[in-house]
Parts: structure tokens; sequence; C-alpha cells
């Protein structure tokens, strides 16, 4: 995997203790995208702001696209905040070409990354893994449930996929789109980490599976017992990196 930065995490209210931070990297093909937490509305609205910008670029005809931008994804992240995200970032992977950039990129393939912490009854990592699987396993959504060994601990991997149909005037249109979570239980607490990368590019399912599989592995727990990062400059990511235009 590529050098990337570090992200540390660390949620703390007024009415409980920090729970513990974790770092992980991701690849440098991630941008990205603030949710605000901690912040204020306007410091909020002004990230977002931001993000329009660096999306669409700065032409003055794309200010209706860069204004609508930020509305949609300032709702957004309020919501994901709300649900427990703490970090969200869209995936710009080029496809084929030649790895020394001697030649152009064939196509690009898109995907988002969402980690989240959610409350769990976590008396046992390895347990709570198990039960993890087992209700992963029986939900409605289906899938295929793998439970697997990351350097930070038992985790469990889903991959499931999604369907949508449209009806149109001129017969059904549809989309297919693919999920895949990582669950990892927290060492020493009632909470479990979790990632999820989603995309449409459903072809792509084998490369963003060993893309998270990166990523998980760059998983530490304050108290795992993992070397952190001796720089003093790296702390937590809030702001958003400079993102391309997806569409090219």
């Amino acid at each position: 995997m590529r050098p990337a930065p570090d992200i540390g995490v660390e949620r703390q209210t007024d009415s409980e203790p920090a729970s513990s931070a974790f770092r992980f990297q991701v690849q440098p093909e991630f941008h990205e995208i603030p949710l605000g937490a901690g912040a204020d509305e306007t410091a909020l609205d002004e990230q977002m702001v931001a993000f329009a910008r660096d999306y669409w670029g700065g032409q003055e005809e794309r200010e209706p696209l860069r204004a609508l931008t930020a509305a949609l994804y300032g709702v957004n992240s309020r919501h994901l905040v709300s649900e427990g995200a703490v970090f969200n970032a869209m995936g710009v992977f080029p496809v084929g070409g030649g790895e020394d950039g001697s030649k152009s990129a064939e196509r690009v393939s898109r995907c988002t990354l969402l980690v989240s912490v959610q409350d769990l009854d976590n008396p046992d990592p390895v347990l709570a893994a198990a039960g993890i699987a087992e209700t992963l396993a029986r939900s409605k959504h289906g899938g295929h449930v793998l439970p697997v060994r990351l350097p930070a601990g038992p985790a469990v991997v889903h991959v499931a996929g999604t369907r949508m149909v449209w009806e149109l005037a001129d017969g059904e249109q549809e989309r297919f789109s693919v999920r895949i979570e990582i669950w990892l239980p927290f060492p020493g607490e009632d909470r479990v980490l979790v990632m999820s990368l989603s995309t449409a590019d459903v072809h792509d399912l084998y490369m963003y599976q060993a893309v998270l599989a990166d990523i998980a592995d760059t998983i530490t727990f304050d108290d795992s017992g993992a070397d952190r990062p001796e720089d003093p400059s790296v702390a937590p990511a809030t702001a958003a990196a400079p993102t391309p235009n997806p569409f090219g």
C-alpha cells in the first residue's frame, strides 16, 4: 500500500470518559469528506463550501453545482455523525494503464469509505466477533460472512450486494452495488469499529477487497500495545483533503 496519512479518531462527550483512540491508514486515492464532528454550523458550512470547490473546481458557471453539493453533503454529514460516523471519504482509483505512469488509466473506479463506532456489549473481543458473525449471517441482508484475525484483534468481514430497480417509460432500469464491511470489536470497551466500503463498480469487487484489507491491517488501538507514530504533527483528521473532480 502506498504511503498515506495516519488518521486518529477519539470520541468523547461531557457525560462519559473518552473512548480508546484508534488509527488507520488509507490509500492516497481516498479523499476525505468533512463530517463536522465537534464543529459548529458555521464551521461545517465553511468546510463544505471548500469541499465543493475542490470537487467541482472554481469555474463561475459551476457555482450552482457547488452550492448543491455543499448542501447535500452537509445534510448527509450531520446524519452520519448522529449515527456514529467518525470518518467518510470517496475513493477515485485509476484502473489499467502503466504502473510507471507511461500510459493513461483505461478507466476510473469509484467507491466510498465510511468508518463508524457503535456501542456493543463486548465482554470479550473473541466472543463479540463470534456474535457479530452469527448475527450478520442470519440477517435479512444476506451476503457472505467470514471471521478473520487482524493485527488489531478478531474481526468479521461481511460482503453483500444490492439491486435497485426503477420503473421507466421504456422499461425497467436496474443498478447494482456491493458493500464490504469489517467489524472489529474494541479490545477494552463496549464498542465496535465498523469500516464499510461501498461501490457501484461491482466488477472491481476483488480490487476493493484488497484495498479494504490493506487498510484494516493498519488499524491500531491505544490500548492494543501497538506502536504509535512518533511524529507529533500527526493529529486527528478533521478537514477535507483536496478532491479531484470524480467525473474526470
